[in-house]
């Protein structure tokens, strides 16, 4: 066969506020993060087969044969495994097909890296079918591999790594998609420290069993404040009324960054990034993801304050982002 390429790409995901209570049912509000980009290309070479076919990694974790990688790409083979799985019967395949992938999502951050990564390469993929995969096939296929990266993901990032717009979302219920109004920036900083989702999956659970009622209050206060944040971002104001709603959802944040601290999911370099956040103008500051390391983000309402406090970030020698909230995305990187 003659040699094919093809493309696939995806971006990073924010939880603005709902984390891990989302996994005991209540709702949670994430939105795309575009520049943040992953992009894979898929080279097909070699003889068509109804056999086997080899999957060749290309990435900065691990390049050669995807079947001999290290435990880690696990998500991977899976993903791959399920994919070809579903290859239609009888319909010749490449014999090798050459993965390479390009993330600037940094890994283990809370920022949707693997699904945003397994969605790429699914993308890619689709093109060299005959016909592509019916949308419930590749949600089932991009599921079987954040499982295997995850054990009991939400589906959440799944969802928000291909999309384009944000999603209210709550489990067993169909996501709704938002378009965000309400103006402002976000910067997002980097800790440099990878986040432990499992881990910290694994405290909340336990301090469930240690103290139900406290638990309860922490994850009913998560649950209540969520609903009102999406009221604010979808709402449009002017003057006054405005100003009012930016000052409530940093209030708001603040108040999820609070909960998520009693949870135990915090850490006193995540809190200190906040605080720097909040000293530098932001009205709200939060961790987003699994906490326990990862990334956090704070909320202004001027880009001049914003990018203020980004040159401070850059001149400790932070990683950050700098995009806006609403859902015409302006965004600067360092």
């Amino acid at each position: 066969m003659k040699q094919l390429t093809t493309t696939g790409t995806s971006h990073a995901k924010l939880i603005l506020v709902g984390e891990h209570a989302v996994v005991y049912g209540t709702p949670a509000i994430a939105i795309p993060l575009p520049e943040i980009a992953v992009q894979v290309t898929a080279t097909a070479t070699g003889s068509l087969t109804t056999g086997e076919t080899q999957v060749m990694i290309q990435s900065i974790l691990y390049q050669g044969n995807l079947a001999a990688a290290p435990t880690e790409l696990a998500n991977l083979q899976v993903l791959l495994a399920t994919f070809l799985q579903h290859w239609p019967q009888q319909t010749q395949r490449p014999q090798v097909i050459e993965l390479a992938i390009q993330s600037n999502i940094p890994f283990e951050r809370g920022m949707g890296s693997s699904a945003a990564i397994a969605t790429a390469i699914v993308r890619a993929l689709q093109q060299l079918l005959p016909q592509p995969y019916a949308p419930t096939l590749v949600k089932e296929i991009i599921a079987a591999e954040e499982k295997a990266q995850h054990g009991n993901p939400s589906g959440l990032d799944a969802l928000v790594v291909g999309a384009d717009q944000g999603y209210y979302f709550l489990r067993e219920q169909v996501p709704q998609p938002l378009t965000l109004t309400l103006p402002g920036y976000l910067l997002i900083i980097d800790s440099g420290v990878t986040g432990r989702t499992g881990v910290a999956i694994a405290q909340v659970a336990s301090l469930r069993q240690q103290r139900p009622k406290f638990w309860q209050q922490q994850i009913n206060g998560i649950q209540e404040l969520v609903p009102q944040v999406r009221q604010l971002l979808t709402t449009t104001a002017t003057g006054t009324e405005l100003h009012q709603q930016q000052q409530t959802f940093g209030a708001l944040l603040d108040q999820n960054q609070t909960a998520l601290q009693q949870l135990g999911v915090s850490t006193p370099q995540l809190g200190q990034l906040i605080r720097q956040l909040k000293a530098a103008g932001a009205l709200g500051a939060k961790l987003t993801g699994g906490g326990l390391g990862g990334c956090v983000f704070g909320y202004f309402d001027h880009q001049t304050s914003a990018q203020a406090a980004q040159q401070q970030c850059q001149q400790a020698g932070l990683t950050t982002w700098l995009t806006t909230l609403n859902s015409v995305k302006e965004a600067g990187h360092d």
